[in-house]
């Protein structure tokens, strides 16, 4: 089982940041599929937003890939 931070940035109708702690099942270690599934467990859908796991990364999601971001 894996804990992970999930957001997501809406701009209109006006800016919010929505965050959320995710337990994920079948993972034991941050990948975009593990992404997808926080994202979708959080929000209901599988696209748009950043999920940052235990190792110090994690990856913006977007609808057609994801891309691994590393914190400072």
């Amino acid at each position: 089982m894996l804990e992970v931070n999930v957001s997501r940035t809406v701009f209109k109708p006006e800016f919010q940041v929505f965050t959320s702690v995710v337990r994920v099942s079948g993972f034991d270690r941050l990948t975009p599929r593990a992404a997808r599934a926080a994202l979708e467990i959080a929000f209901g859908q599988p696209y748009g937003g950043t999920v940052w796991g235990p190792g110090g990364y994690g990856y913006r999601v977007y609808p057609k890939s994801a891309r691994k971001v590393h914190g400072d």
